[in-house]
């Protein structure tokens, strides 16, 4: 097991629960735009063209650290014709916390 740096887990400690979750979510649908793109045999330049955005662009989105926005993971939703988000529609349930 690799040893952390003091200085990463100095930051960590100083990072608010809310800029955590923000990174993980981000992380979370770029893994799962490039987990559909490598199933269906698409590249970022692909995508790219479909989305009419430069290549730049996408490998930015793909970096794990963009803010996407619901207009832009719709966008990116009707392009790949997939779903990225999965949520539960019509279905109630006690609420869970997010903080782990």
């Amino acid at each position: 097991m690799e040893k952390r740096s003091p200085i990463f887990d100095e930051v960590s400690k100083r990072t608010s629960p809310f800029i955590k979750r923000k990174v993980a979510l981000s992380f979370a649908i770029s893994e799962r735009i490039l987990d559909i793109l490598e199933y269906r045999g698409i590249s970022q330049a692909d995508l790219a063209r479909m989305m009419g955005k430069s290549e730049s662009e996408i490998s930015k989105w793909m970096s794990g650290v963009h803010n996407f926005t619901s207009e832009t993971i719709a966008k990116i939703e009707v392009a790949l014709d997939e779903n990225i988000l999965m949520m539960a529609q019509g279905y109630r349930h006690k609420p869970a916390s997010v903080r782990k």
